[in-house]
């Protein structure tokens, strides 16, 4: 069984997200969550470690986010 984790959306209302893939990228750790394998949409999270717990925060710098995404999409160019 995949770990789901509940976030919150954009509306406050919490959504439950199955980890997809986790990509290291730059020395960083990334999550990718969707609500199950076939969903095509998806969200990135940096995954950080603060006081000995793991934390999921957004990416809000579009570059870094786009370095994920490359990262990502990479998997599937080389296939």
């Amino acid at each position: 069984m995949a770990d789901k984790l509940v976030f919150l959306d954009e509306q406050g209302e919490k959504i439950e997200l199955e980890l997809i893939e986790t990509l290291e990228v730059e020395g960083e750790t990334y999550c990718l969550f969707a609500q199950n394998q076939d969903d095509e949409d998806a969200y990135v999270y940096k995954k950080i470690v603060e006081d000995g717990k793991e934390k999921y925060v957004v990416i809000e710098d579009e570059e870094e986010f786009e370095r994920v995404l490359e990262h990502y999409n990479s998997y599937f160019d080389e296939e």
